[in-house]
Order: C-alpha cells, then structure tokens, then sequence
C-alpha cells in the first residue's frame, strides 16, 4: 500500500512536471512565433517603403537572388567569410521554403557572427588603429570587450551607454577604456567620435569654427565636448575622471562652455549627477531624435553598402535621407525591440530587397539609392583573407593571417590594397595593382600547388568524382555555386587536352582562353600552362577561380 502511494505521488509529480516543461515550451514558442511574426511585419514594411520609391522613381527592380547568391551573400554579412562546400551543397539541395530564414537564424547564433561584428564596429569605433601604430596597441582589449558585448547579444544602447559611461581611473588599459585612450585621452576627440558613432552627427567641423554647410556653431561642439572635460591623463599614462566638471574652454581659451546636448536642451545636474552618466542616459533615450535612427541607419548601410542616410554619420539638413518613412519605421522598430541587433538583421534578410539577385537587368538599376537591385559588396581585407582561408582549406593558426599578408614585398600591399575600394565599397572596381598583388600572392600560389593544397587534394584524390564533379567542387568552394553548363564544358576540354586523353584542339584552347578572359584578366594562357598533366590543369583552373571569387 505504501509503494502504491509512493508510486502515485511520483506519477503526480511527473505529470505536474510535464506540464510545467510543456506550458515553459509553449510559453517560448509563442514568444518565438511573435517574435517572428514582428521580423516578417517589418520586412513587409521594407518592401513597401522601397517599392514605393522604385514607383515615383520608375525604378525596374531585379528578380530574386537564386540560392547560391542569396548563401553566399549571407556568409559575407554575417560572418565575413564565404560558406564551406558542404554547407553550400546542403542549401542548394534543400527543398524547405523556409531554409533562408533558417540560415539567418543558424549564422546569428555562429561564432562568426560575433567575430566579424565585433571587428566591423571595431573599425567603426577606433578607426584610428588602421592608421596610427600607438592606437593600435589598444584594438585587441577594445574588440575584445565587443566581442563579449556581441556574445551576450547587448543591445545597442547597453553598448554606448558602457563605452560612455565607464569607469576611467589609474593604469587600466582594458575594454572601453582603451577607446578613450586610443583618442589620446582628449575631451575634444571624444565628443567628435561619440556624436558621430551614436548620433550620425559631424560636430568636429564646428570645433575651431561653426560649420560651413550644417546648423552646427562652435560653441554648440564645445558644448557637448563639456561632458568629457573632467577627463584627464596620458595616453599610456595614468588616467583620472572629475565627473563633477562639466565646463570646459572654448577651444582652449579662457571663455568657459557649460555641458549642453545637441537637440539644445540644457541637462539637468544634481550633487551626484557625473557628466558622462547625464550623456549616456540621455543618448540612450527612447525619445532621442538621434541614437535609433543612426543604430538603425547603420545596421542598413552594413547589408547594402550605403546607408539611407549616407554617408552614416552625415546627418543634417543638407543630406536628407533616400527613404524618409524606411529610416523612421527601421528606428522606431529597433527601439521597440530593445535596440536589438539580431531583430533587425532578421528583418532585413527577410525582406524582399535584400534578396534581390545583384545581377543588373535594367538601365535604373544603376541608380544606386534606389536599391533597384542588390548592390555587390566589395569585401574588406579580414573578409579576403578568411575567404581565402576557407576556400583553400588552409590548417588555420592564429598567424596564418599575418602570414599571408606579410613576409614579401608583394603580400605586404594586399591589406592596404584591398583596404581602400576604388570608388567605394558598392560595386567596387579591381585596379591593376590589386590583380597583380593577387596574382603574385605566395599565400594563394602556395595553395594552388597540388601536394600543398587541402582543397585540391581532396578534389584530386576523391574517387568519387570524376571530372565533371571536380570541377564542380571547386566552383563550390570558391564561388559557392555550381558551374554553368557552358562553363564546365569549357573547362572539361582544357582538363582533357592537358591530361594527355587527347591533343589539344583548337577549339578547347579558344574555350578555355575565352574563360579565363571572362574571369576579367588573362589570368592564364592555356598554351603556355604552368604544367602539364590533369592535376596540374585543375590546379590551374583552381588558381583562377581564387582570384575570380
């Protein structure tokens, strides 16, 4: 009798339980089911907003990106890197009409994600590391502390409210204090990197004088600059903060500014009020005109290149937004979501615009503001280098980076190379010397070599494949799409007339001379190959599918 009793306490227990699990599960699910259902209300908003432009405009937009570009461009935003061959022969062979959202969600939550964020606002927050050697010695701690901010997905204004309000005091060099270190410490660089970063606003071309194109005086950039006044010290020195001064000289003369913000309201200062602390809420304000619209506007310029008020921290009279009622709906979402990057990510790769193909099929689509079509991204030197990396299959070590970018005079110049896109990051144009650096990179000749390369001795040694599948499989893992048909027959002819199956005929060397050409350079004449025998023409064409990608 007392077993029985036992027994059915714990079957009570356990149903009680069960339905516990099940109402937390269901309770997470209708969180989930909402929460997707806000991401695809406000894609439905973006594709309005967008079509009604391309409408008054006369804007013909572009089909919808295939599988393999929508993936591939996806990669590069999310993670900075191109997706490996399985991944790309698992999504092209997937039936599910929901795999795009799913892959979004699947990068958000990778690794890579954090990574290339972390390093995309590094580069926004301390530009000055690419520039000067000493502020480089602060970029590791200061991408580091993103990378946490990332990890724990803060929304955007946990993040500025951190970097504004953090405490500065003695030798600490760690985290967001190395930001105002890399600023040299001075009130005045400060400001002008805060205003820009968190309100789209360019107040250092009021310091020494009052801007010549937007409403900004000088005593208004000042004004702002009084919130950091109290701050003191060397750049690798000790550092200490007065949070109660908020007064500050007018470019360092004698007239005395008091801390005021930009909408032109004076901050209200209590005993314990510190200066920074004032800043910090009142950026972060739901009801700031600024902070929502910059963090969204950013976010977009991310995805397509530009942003809808472009460039990102041009906001003023003069430079009105392409799309008014877009920006004011992408903020307005952002800050109802708790400034919530992964939201708005979500939202805009589920929007019919992004996943337009890049491909331009009519003369308005050049017109870039419109987004008639999805622009082509150039991509920055971590995204070329871990491209690369992917590619080639290359044993990744903590230099291997260093290493491909360094060591001879040539390697040396792919970074800064690579690092100023000609005519911008929007459908940048290679020039001369990026080919050559390219071609001549000891990184890439190195992994094109057939005992050297990972990639290409696992296409060469897999018995699996034959030619066609080869070929195949290094489309996939260079340009993460399946050759055309005429492609591949071009390049069969140029694999079997250096194999030896047969002499080369006229035709296969016209074939595979017109492919190399349409890659955009003579990258290769097939009748001087580099080497004879199959594995060297595929390392050929290997060599030449790098340098497309």
């Amino acid at each position: 009798m007392n077993m029985s009793l036992k027994n059915w306490k714990a079957a009570v227990a356990i149903a009680v339980m069960v339905l516990v699990l099940n109402h937390s599960l269901q309770a997470a699910n209708d969180a989930a089911d909402s929460g997707n259902d806000d991401v695809a209300e406000l894609a439905a908003k973006i594709d309005q907003h967008v079509a009604s432009a391309w409408q008054a405009e006369g804007i013909v937009p572009a089909p919808a990106a295939d599988d393999a570009e929508f993936l591939r461009r996806t990669y590069l935003n999310l993670v900075g890197c191109i997706p490996p061959v399985s991944v790309v022969r698992e999504f092209l062979a997937d039936t599910d009409p929901d795999k795009r959202r799913k892959l979004v969600d699947g990068l958000l939550d990778h690794p890579g994600y954090v990574t290339h964020f972390a390093h995309t606002w590094r580069l926004l927050m301390m530009p000055e590391a690419d520039v000067d050697q000493q502020a480089r010695n602060f970029a590791p701690s200061f991408e580091g502390w993103l990378r946490d901010k990332f990890i724990d997905n803060a929304g955007y204004d946990d993040i500025a409210r951190e970097l504004i309000t953090c405490q500065i005091s003695g030798g600490d060099l760690e985290g967001p204090v190395s930001y105002y270190r890399a600023k040299e410490v001075k009130p005045e660089n400060i400001a002008s990197s805060i205003s820009r970063l968190f309100l789209g606003v360019q107040l250092d071309c009021a310091q020494c004088h009052n801007h010549p194109f937007a409403k900004w005086q000088q005593e208004e950039f000042w004004g702002f600059t009084a919130f950091f006044a109290g701050i003191q010290g060397e750049r690798f020195g000790t550092l200490s903060d007065d949070g109660s001064r908020h007064e500050i000289g007018l470019d360092g003369s004698q007239t005395l500014v008091s801390a005021q913000f930009i909408d032109q309201t004076s901050p209200v200062w209590t005993n314990q009020s510190r200066a920074r602390d004032v800043l910090a809420e009142w950026v972060t304000n739901k009801d700031n005109p600024y902070f929502a619209r910059t963090g969204a506007n950013r976010v977009w310029a991310h995805f397509f290149g530009r942003g809808i008020v472009d460039p990102p921290d041009g906001f003023d009279e003069g430079n009105p937004p392409s799309h008014p009622e877009l920006l004011d709906e992408l903020a307005k979402a952002f800050a109802a979501h708790d400034y919530d990057f992964k939201f708005l990510i979500r939202a805009i790769a589920a929007s019919n615009t992004y996943q337009q193909s890049s491909m331009q099929s009519h003369p308005s689509q050049s017109q870039r503001e419109w987004i008639g079509r999805m622009p082509v991204l150039g991509l920055s030197p971590r995204q070329l280098s871990d491209s690369l990396i992917q590619a080639t299959g290359a044993n990744v070590t903590t230099s291997l980076r260093d290493r491909m970018l360094s060591g001879t005079q040539v390697d040396n110049q792919i970074e800064s190379l690579f690092d100023n896109q000609v005519g911008g990051n929007v459908d940048p144009q290679s020039t001369i010397l990026q080919a050559l650096a390219l071609m001549n990179c000891q990184f890439i000749v190195q992994q094109t070599e057939p005992g050297a390369s990972n990639t290409l001795a696992a296409v060469l040694e897999s018995p699996f494949l034959d030619t066609d599948g080869r070929i195949e499989t290094l489309f996939l893992a260079t340009l993460s799409r399946r050759p055309t048909g005429e492609e591949l027959s071009r390049l069969r002819d140029y694999i079997e007339s250096k194999s030896g199956e047969r002499g080369r005929s006229a035709d296969a060397t016209q074939s595979v001379t017109e492919f190399f050409q349409a890659v955009g350079e003579e990258l290769l004449d097939p009748s001087t190959s580099r080497q004879r025998g199959q594995e060297q023409a595929l390392a050929d064409i290997f060599w030449a599918l790098l340098h497309r990608s």
